[in-house]
């Protein structure tokens, strides 16, 4: 009787182990993944290839400033309420585009969901919420891609966050790209919503 309780015990033991290490091997690599995806963002093509897109809207002789900010919760949930989609995460990257020291426009990126893939985006912003322009940056999926045309992007210029953006009336929508056009159009209003929050302290 002693000998069975003390291999129930044993094998009690091992299999905590087991599971322990296989829950934190898990979660090791939820945090490596997540890391990887960050650093891809920044230094996998994503950072320079969004600074060209600011360039081209705002020129090549401008000083660029970096910074990932960290949005207050309270603005987020309000905003992710009013839009019906959440935030890729709590923070976003901002540039601020300055010539010969004043301030002349933002720029905003961050990722929306797509059908399996994020959607990397950019929204270039006037001092006063006005939307100069929208870029996608990557897209990841097979299909949905035309949401990457210009013209398609064009939509949104002149557009703030007093604008409708309904798709079907207001944007147009892609056939073949539901998904992609939603979720984009959703996330051009997010943002356009959060630099009306931060403008004055982005």
């Amino acid at each position: 009787m002693k000998i069975q309780k003390r291999r129930s015990i044993l094998v009690s033991a091992i299999v905590f182990n087991f599971l322990s290490q296989w829950y934190c091997r898990r979660l090791w690599l939820r945090v490596a993944a997540f890391t990887i995806f960050s650093m891809g963002l920044i230094f996998g093509g994503v950072r320079d290839k969004a600074e060209e897109l600011i360039l081209d809207d705002f020129g090549k002789h401008v000083s660029l400033t970096f910074e990932k900010y960290t949005m207050d919760k309270t603005i987020r949930n309000r905003i992710e309420k009013k839009v019906y989609q959440k935030f890729y995460k709590n923070f976003i990257y901002v540039w601020k585009i300055t010539k010969n020291d004043t301030i002349i426009g933002y720029a905003l990126l961050d990722n929306v969901k797509g059908k399996t893939m994020p959607i990397t985006f950019l929204v270039n912003f006037d001092t006063d919420g006005t939307i100069r322009s929208t870029h996608v940056v990557k897209y990841r999926e097979a299909i949905g891609g035309e949401i990457e045309s210009r013209r398609w992007n064009s939509q949104f210029a002149g557009r703030s966050y007093k604008s409708s953006f309904l798709v079907g009336s207001e944007i147009d929508g892609i056939s073949g790209a539901t998904i992609s056009v939603n979720s984009m159009t959703a996330g051009v209003m997010k943002l356009s919503l959060l630099f009306n929050e931060i403008k004055d302290n982005p």
